[in-house]
């Protein structure tokens, strides 16, 4: 055994919105299929596959086609929001060449919030919305990101990406009202399917890495793990603490797109002995891992 092996951090992915939620398992996701990731791959594609698979149909709900939305009005109003979107970010990535200090390291922290995002005009309707909404209201939710708005002269351009990308959404919204109740089940039911596949991957992992020895699984680790700190600080500012370890729950998620419900499933506490080893005959119900200290291996802030 390797007591002290590298281990993937948890967080609280039932305390993440739609879209936030999307943009961590899209950047976990992206770190697995890398190709230093292969190793871990090879080896634990039994839990791997799941896993990505279930992103790809968390995806893919998330995101009904644009071609089934697609309209004359839609699309102007599209376009008028992508051409907002790339200014504001032209001019986050022009101002990080400023010779002030200051100035320079206020944009850098506005395109660290815009990588996290990462919303794109060739992404499906939904999902540029929900990024773009994401994004902008991490901005106005932050202290320091909106003083690095103001400082950099930038309020113009937020304010009028906002006022675009809010007209596209009531429009859209009105074309998908008869099938909002519908598609927020799917994307309810793709979900729980996501956080329990990412759940059990993070688990074996955690147990693999105790075991085998962290070789294999260590550059895909520490690229997850600083994912899992970076949006650590995004729930931080939406106001999820630090505490005992929690149970991320089914991940029912009942919120609607602006306004979704940053504290809904937070399940029970797991008091974990860590202290147990898997062999698991079915992979969706797996055993205790008891991957470290005293905590859970639940979906909460480890303390051990």
């Amino acid at each position: 055994m390797y007591p002290n092996a590298l281990q993937w951090a948890s967080i609280h992915i039932g305390h993440m919105d739609k879209a936030t939620l999307l943009s961590f398992m899209h950047n976990v996701d992206e770190k697995g299929q890398a190709e230093n990731a292969a190793p871990m791959r090879t080896k634990l594609g039994q839990f791997w596959t799941p896993f990505h698979e279930a992103y790809v149909l968390y995806d893919q709900v998330f995101n009904p086609s644009r071609k089934t939305l697609e309209s004359e009005d839609l699309k102007i109003l599209d376009d008028e929001r992508d051409d907002s979107l790339g200014a504001y970010h032209e001019a986050v990535l022009g101002l990080q060449r400023n010779p002030n200090e200051a100035k320079k390291q206020a944009a850098r922290l506005l395109n660290l919030n815009y990588d996290t995002y990462k919303p794109e005009r060739s992404q499906e309707y939904m999902k540029e919305t929900e990024l773009i909404s994401q994004m902008t209201t991490e901005i106005r939710n932050s202290q320091e990101l909106s003083a690095a708005i103001q400082l950099l002269g930038l309020e113009d351009y937020l304010a009028d990406l906002e006022q675009k990308n809010n007209a596209f959404a009531n429009l859209m919204k009105s074309r998908t009202a008869s099938t909002e109740g519908q598609q927020k089940g799917a994307v309810a039911e793709a979900r729980a399917n996501l956080e329990q596949k990412y759940q059990l991957f993070r688990q074996m992992l955690n147990v693999a890495s105790i075991y085998e020895g962290d070789a294999d699984y260590r550059p895909f680790i520490l690229a997850v793990n600083a994912e899992v700190e970076h949006f650590r600080q995004i729930l931080a500012r939406k106001g999820v603490s630090m505490g005992a370890d929690i149970n991320s729950g089914t991940g029912t998620d009942t919120g609607s797109n602006e306004n979704d419900n940053e504290n809904d499933n937070q399940g029970g506490t797991n008091q974990g002995s860590g202290t147990g080893t898997i062999t698991p005959t079915n992979p969706d119900t797996p055993s205790d891992p008891g991957t470290g200290g005293g905590g859970s291996t639940g979906d909460g802030w480890e303390e051990g």
